[in-house]
């Protein structure tokens, strides 16, 4: 059960925002949607959701084109920068609306807004950045679709609630359930993942099971040429040096002696994927 996303691309006049992107959407994990501000995160997700028409390429669900199979898209949430609704409606309005539509609980979304402190009774058009993110991100935690995108979901919220979104993130999640977590700030998210899509640029930089990339990058430093002989044959991902030093990181396995062999946690990994240049 999955979402496939097959070569797809997407240009705005002579931007090309997605370039042959093809990743998947698997049921059972929390997925980070990994890439910087304008990398086309949520050109992909608006895609995915019918929001944008892509300009080539397919997206399917379980074998079926999702924009011809109305009821396959019916079975995806998708949380925002856009709001879809009025904005003059009252929050606890929207919440009732979707329970009698059948797509969340409105008893959820009213315990997750006493814990969020959300005033139910405002309207969209009168609240804060952050508390616009958490009235979106309680609706997304409330549906009972099987695929659930939420695409910057932390924007605006501080130390707190960032905390409480994570803890109810994983509350919600199930294992015949796909969350995604589209965002730039790797380090908060990271130990919630379980499979990461890297996208700078518009283009597909890695996609796969977190924990086994990890342990396959290393990043080894010392007197640059014993780091040279020890990474020999090795795909190089970044490298630096300075007075006679070297640091580079690498993917493989890492023999060699006099130098220093570390792990390499999932922020700075994406940092040197995705730095200028690179």
């Amino acid at each position: 059960m999955s979402i496939e996303v097959n070569d797809i691309v997407k240009s705005f006049r002579s931007t090309r925002a997605l370039d042959g992107v093809t990743c998947s959407f698997k049921k059972g994990h929390i997925i980070g949607l990994l890439g910087r501000n304008g990398a086309g995160k949520s050109t992909l997700i608006k895609c995915i959701g019918n929001r944008l028409y892509q300009d080539g390429g397919s997206i399917m669900m379980d074998g079926n084109e999702i924009r011809k199979s109305p009821k396959d898209f019916e079975r995806i949430t998708m949380v925002g920068d856009e709001n879809m609704l009025p904005s003059s409606t009252k929050l606890k309005n929207v919440f009732k609306m979707m329970d009698d539509m059948g797509v969340g609980s409105e008893e959820k979304a009213l315990m997750l807004s006493r814990k969020f402190k959300l005033d139910v009774n405002r309207k969209w058009e009168k609240l804060s950045t952050g508390y616009r993110t958490i009235f979106k991100d309680i609706l997304g935690l409330a549906s009972n679709r099987e695929y659930v995108f939420f695409d910057e979901p932390i924007l605006g919220l501080d130390a707190n609630h960032r905390e409480l979104f994570y803890e109810e993130l994983m509350a919600a999640f199930s294992p015949d359930r796909c969350f995604v977590v589209a965002t730039h700030l790797i380090e908060e998210i990271s130990p919630l993942i379980d499979q990461v899509i890297i996208i700078d640029q518009g283009k597909l930089l890695k996609e796969g099971d977190k924990d086994t990339l990890l342990s396959s990058i290393k990043m080894v430093s010392g007197e640059r040429e014993r780091v040279e002989k020890a990474i020999e044959g090795l795909k190089v991902l970044s490298r630096s040096s300075i007075l006679g030093q070297a640091k580079v990181m690498v993917e493989g396995e890492v023999r060699g002696e006099g130098i220093t062999v570390e792990n390499v946690d999932l922020q700075r990994y994406f940092v040197e994927m995705t730095k200028d240049g690179e």
